[in-house]
Order: structure tokens, then sequence, then C-alpha cells
């Protein structure tokens, strides 16, 4: 995470994308050069957006990366990668929200180790083990599941995640635009949709999260509808 900010911070509007590309290389001497690309890789196609010129965008996730405080970048990196990753959503609708509700906050890893099998299409262990950490490293980011040991002896637990406002308004922006639509239910924001589903963290820290964004600009609330601003 550390050497995606610093690549990151590379990344402002309208720079070439083979300048931009040169540049994040250059950063990090000290990884493999098949690290390297990967990274670079992921945040190129992942994170950012680019003109048919091959310039960097003003989109989404830079537009609130360079307008977020060191802490709001930290939580926005976070959750953008956790939806990167295609079963972030899937474990926290069929694991970690059932176990908030439960009350009954441990996770089995044989239960994580199901839902990837269910969904990755390979009989290869390695796979499925390498998965399963992306997948537990990612939520972990959130602050939807914490963690103690490794391995077979590895502990899972639910959790509801607090993140910063600017994480929560751009979860509420990503929504937006893919349902292409120009608004949602304010309650449903609050409470269902998908800052909420990847967050758990609860209708009043939403509500919060929002209000702090319609103060910074990023959101606007109409009646009982909300809209990117």
């Amino acid at each position: 995470m550390d050497d995606a900010h610093d690549l990151l911070a590379r990344a402002e509007p309208g720079i070439d994308r083979a300048a931009w590309t040169e540049a994040c290389h250059r950063a990090l001497p000290e990884l493999s050069m098949p690290r390297r690309r990967e990274l670079v890789r992921l945040l190129r196609d992942h994170f950012l957006s680019w003109t048919s010129d091959a310039r960097l965008e003003d989109g989404l996730f830079v537009h609130c990366y360079h307008r977020a405080s060191a802490l709001g970048q930290i939580d926005l990196l976070a959750v953008a990668w956790a939806m990167s990753h295609p079963l972030s959503l899937v474990a926290c609708d069929r694991l970690v929200a059932p176990a908030l509700a439960s009350g009954a906050l441990d996770i089995p890893l044989d239960a994580v180790e199901d839902l990837v099998a269910d969904h990755v299409d390979t009989t290869s262990a390695e796979s499925r083990r390498k998965t399963r950490t992306v997948l537990l490293g990612a939520l972990e980011g959130v602050g939807t599941l914490t963690t103690r040991g490794t391995g077979k002896h590895r502990s899972l637990a639910a959790a509801r995640a607090t993140p910063h406002p600017l994480a929560f308004g751009y979860l509420v922006l990503l929504d937006l635009q893919q349902r292409g639509a120009s608004g949602m239910m304010l309650a449903e924001a609050h409470d269902g949709g998908l800052a909420a589903r990847l967050t758990l963290c609860g209708p009043e820290h939403a509500k919060a999260c929002v209000a702090w964004c319609v103060g910074l600009g990023l959101l606007v609330v109409a009646g009982d509808e909300v809209r990117a601003a």
C-alpha cells in the first residue's frame, strides 16, 4: 500500500501514461521488475482513467484522492483496493454481515475457503490460497475483518469499519457511477448501498460521512435523495 501511495502521488491529471509509467518505475527501484509492472498495471487499469490520447483524466478516484487528507487517502485506497477484488462484496454479504447480525463474530477460515472455492474456477490449491490471502488482506484493510495468527491457526472476526468520510463518499459516488444513476435514496446510502455493504459501518456513521461529504462539496442531498455534487 505504501508503494501504491508513492505512485498515486505522481498521478496528476493530464500526465501522459507513458511518462507516468516511467516515473513509477524510477520511484521504486528496490522492487523487482515483475512486482513494479504488476503494481503499475493494477493502478493503471483499476484506479485510474485515461483519455483517448493516453492522458490521465480527473476521474472519480483521482478526483477524490487528491482532495483527501493523508488519513483520507489511506482509507480511500483501502476501499478502492477492496473493490478491485471480485469477492470483497460477496464475502461481506455472505460472511461478515451475517456474523455481525448474529453477534457471533468469529468467522471460520473454512467458510472463507468454501467461498473462494465456490467462486474461483480453478483446481489449483495455490491459486485458491493466494485468492484467499488477497481477499482477507482487502477486508482487513477496509476494517470489516480482524485477523490474528497465520495459516491454519489464523482466527477471523467480523467488524464494523469506521471509514474516513471521504472514503465512504467515494463509495457512494462509485455506486451511482456503476448504476448509471444521477441519485439514490438517502436511506439506501446510509444502509444498503455499496458503501454500507462494503464497510458495514452502521447507519449513524454513514449519516455522519454523508453529511461531511455534503459539507466538502462532494455530495448533494436534495430532499430524500443523495447525488453527486
